[in-house]
């Protein structure tokens, strides 16, 4: 070391520092203190900002896809209107969207989940419980909102009841997301998505074989299936709130060893 920082060292041990003021260190504390909270409460998001966020951050390909499924329906149930068929095969037909619509969606919810994402959601500063909650329920809403505008197309075309059409409708929608949400809180893997794709088309394989095996006497049990809609609803709210279970203790963990 050279002489001359020796020197400069040897006086800086001589150096005595001038008395904490402990009165002067709290206000300074204080101080800092409310300015974070200020800066912090500026820079929160409201819970409609939020939410908008999370349509941004779903991919555009999403939403075209379940508006081309939609319209796609659409067109092709116009395009038989003119034919022999009965209407038991228009709903029939109509009913095969839901687990294509839940097929576009559910990638998005197991890309978030899977090993590959995980970490990155959870280290956002939103809790990750939130981010699943909202996701779901923007994607069941445009799902409902697609399923809908086919319910009211075909009450126009074929004269059903509205109500009955959307209760044939929403009960293959529960089972699709159903299956789709005890998969994913079993396995969080990357081959989630694959999972729920087999599942998806399997439902979807049930539906054209029930097409063509049994679709005229498939809808004349009104009470069947409006137990079928209540048990498959209590299913779907059964694995939403264990989803939403495996979120929050996947924020509690991330946050001890964070």
């Amino acid at each position: 070391m050279p002489k001359k920082q020796e020197i400069i060292l040897g006086s800086m041990k001589n150096f005595h520092s001038s008395p904490i003021d402990q009165q002067h260190l709290d206000r300074t504390i204080t101080s800092a203190t409310v300015e974070l909270r200020q800066t912090l409460g500026n820079r929160r998001t409201t819970f409609l900002e939020f939410y908008i966020s999370q349509i941004r951050f779903i991919s555009w390909k999403v939403w075209a896809m379940q508006l081309l499924i939609v319209l796609g329906m659409g067109m092709l149930l116009h395009s038989l209107l003119l034919g022999s068929e009965e209407s038991s095969d228009f709903i029939m037909l109509a009913s095969t969207a839901a687990p294509l619509l839940v097929m576009t969606g559910i990638q998005t919810l197991t890309c978030s989940m899977s090993s590959n994402m995980l970490e990155i959601e959870l280290s956002t500063r939103h809790l990750f419980q939130k981010l699943m909650l909202v996701r779901m329920s923007l994607l069941a809403i445009t799902d409902l909102i697609g399923l809908t505008i086919l319910a009211i197309l075909l009450n126009f075309w074929i004269q059903a009841d509205f109500v009955k059409l959307m209760l044939f409708l929403l009960v293959p929608y529960n089972v699709t997301c159903f299956g789709c949400l005890c998969i994913l809180n079993k396995i969080r893997t990357s081959n989630c998505g694959n999972y729920c794709f087999i599942f998806c088309s399997l439902i979807l394989l049930i539906q054209i074989m029930l097409k063509i095996s049994a679709a005229q006497t498939l809808f004349d049990s009104l009470e069947v299936w409006l137990v079928l809609l209540m048990l498959t609803s209590l299913g779907v709210v059964k694995e939403v709130r264990g989803v939403n279970k495996v979120c929050c203790s996947l924020d509690s963990a991330y946050r001890i060893y964070n």
